[in-house]
């Protein structure tokens, strides 16, 4: 499946979109509607998800290291034990999300304004935590 055929795939399939422990490693999905999809324990390392739409999604344990999430709308997003470590959320929206325990490290590039710790996260270099 090209990441192609992902995109149209993911923006075509019906709500809510379970993705449960999918690996989606280096997908391109940028701009993509995954509002309300279940991705909890997803393997997104290094996807392109810039721009996406997240609102509300499940992504408790996912694995988003190195994942380009600048600009995506993470809004009420549960991201709850998530892997951010090396990870873009610069201008990422998290009004509302569930952040607890998130895993991030020094290349973890936040929004503006934003303190890791205030939102609960954790950090983790990379032998804390689990890699891709």
């Amino acid at each position: 499946l090209s990441s192609r055929d992902l995109f149209f795939l993911v923006n075509l399939a019906e709500r809510p979109l379970w993705l449960v422990n999918a690996n989606l490693t280096g997908a391109e999905l940028a701009h993509a509607d995954l509002e309300d999809a279940d991705l909890r324990g997803a393997q997104l390392s290094g996807a392109d998800l810039r721009g996406t739409i997240l609102k509300s999604a499940r992504l408790g344990g996912a694995n988003l290291a190195r994942a380009n999430l600048q600009g995506a709308d993470l809004t009420s997003a549960r991201l709850i034990g998530a892997d951010v470590r090396g990870a873009n959320l610069h201008e990422v929206v998290l009004e509302g999300a569930e952040t607890g325990g998130v895993h991030y490290n020094s290349e973890t590039v936040w929004p503006d304004g934003i303190d890791p710790e205030e939102l609960g996260a954790v950090y983790a270099d990379s032998g804390d935590w689990k890699t891709d």
